[in-house]
């Protein structure tokens, strides 16, 4: 019997301090494990770094309340999300969300602090997993700044080394991919890792083995998707180079299909918002056209280019039980992606730590949006429900549940 750890994560959660923190938790865990009818519920933690800088003036006292706020509400944590560091539930997210970038102290300071947080809540023996961003954002970007990457992803790597030490608790740290930043595609990833991340941890002392114990990736299926990267293909590939999956996020991108009349011109227009960041890719038979943002390709679209007979895929993180939205099937979702990815992974043994990344419930089409607190906890079960019932027979997620 296979088993997987299945949880989502609580970036969709507007979260600053303890006070807000606690309270929040507090209310979303217990009310989306009623839901579910789980008698305790994995939670994949975001812990912003205004409330890491909190924690760090008293942390003993710190982890003690936290490990009693999860134990008072039947909650626990397997995985933890550093990707964002800041406020991600500002007015405007964009590109803030890939600062600081992993040249920086700051980085691998906070991206520390999350892995020993979550080690504090793992069981003696257990296993952890912490996702961050892919180095940094790539305008602007030079080999040098993969050379310090590639040395703070080491330092942390000796971290984790020493957490694991201690007391037998492994906490790895995934990679994430993502369309428009320094590693957004596997052959790029691939690319790190023989010309910086290797050669870095061989200059450290750092064994091959603690390399790939330690540091992986965290493949997001949403992201992987927009870049048109079929997933078994991409999985096996960085199986084939020793890149461990050390978390698979599970979400959908947006996809829209070859549309010659611009009958959806309007619908395409619905997902067009201030807070996030929306990569745009469109296949075409000479090759990928890449936009930073949605409302740059509307406009290229609209000021006469030829986009409109391809389809469109954007990172947008949709509800993964949507195979299409607002009632047209020119608005799909790659769901489909999505459970191939899952599946595989399970079927090869490649990923224990699963984690549903919705974080865009509040802008989404008005039709989508949940009406209040207590629906959002509903739609949250309702995702973890869709991919227990997609768990390939054999494999128990969250055998505590059981």
């Amino acid at each position: 019997m296979k088993k997987l750890g299945l949880t989502y994560c609580t970036n969709v959660h507007p979260l600053g301090d303890w006070a807000s923190w606690s309270d929040i938790i507090g209310r979303f865990g217990p009310a989306v494990r009623a839901e579910l009818g789980w008698k305790n519920q994995p939670l994949g933690l975001w812990f912003p770094a205004s409330l890491i800088a909190e924690m760090n003036l008293e942390p003993q006292n710190a982890r003690a309340r936290l490990k009693s706020l999860l134990a008072e509400h039947d909650l626990s944590a397997f995985t933890c999300n550093a990707f964002p560091y800041g406020n991600f539930h500002d007015k405007v997210v964009k590109t803030k969300v890939y600062h600081p970038d992993w040249t920086t102290p700051e980085r691998l300071a906070y991206t520390v602090a999350c892995a020993r947080l979550l080690a504090s809540l793992l069981p003696v023996g257990g296993e952890g997993s912490v996702s961050t961003l892919p180095l940094g954002w790539r305008i602007g970007w030079s080999e040098a700044q993969s050379r310090k990457s590639a040395e703070n992803l080491c330092a942390f790597v000796r971290e984790a080394r020493a957490i694991r030490e201690l007391d037998g608790r492994s906490v790895r740290l995934g990679l994430e991919p993502e369309p428009g930043c320094v590693l957004e595609t596997i052959d790029q990833v691939m690319g790190f890792w023989d010309a910086h991340l290797r050669p870095a941890a061989q200059r450290a002392g750092i064994s091959s083995q603690d390399l790939a114990d330690f540091c992986g990736l965290c493949y997001d299926t949403c992201h992987q998707a927009v870049q048109f990267e079929e997933a078994v293909d991409a999985l096996d590939r960085l199986a084939a180079n020793g890149i461990r999956i050390v978390k698979m996020q599970l979400s959908s991108a947006l996809e829209f299909h070859a549309d010659p009349d611009r009958a959806s011109l309007e619908l395409r227009r619905q997902f067009v918002e201030e807070r996030f960041l929306h990569q745009t890719r469109i296949l075409t038979p000479h090759g990928m056209v890449s936009f930073d943002d949605l409302p740059e390709a509307l406009a290229a679209a609209e000021a006469g280019i030829d986009l409109w007979a391809h389809p469109w895929r954007v990172h947008y993180h949709l509800p993964i039980d949507s195979q299409s939205l607002l009632g047209s099937s020119a608005v799909t979702t790659t769901r489909d992606e999505m459970l191939k990815a899952y599946r595989y992974a399970i079927d090869r043994n490649l990923c224990r730590h699963f984690e549903v990344e919705t974080y865009t419930w509040s802008v989404l089409p008005q039709a989508h949006r949940p009406k209040d607190d207590a629906d959002l906890a509903r739609c949250i079960a309702r995702e973890l429900a869709f991919i227990q019932s997609h768990t390939p027979a054999g494999t128990v997620p969250n055998a505590h549940n059981e």
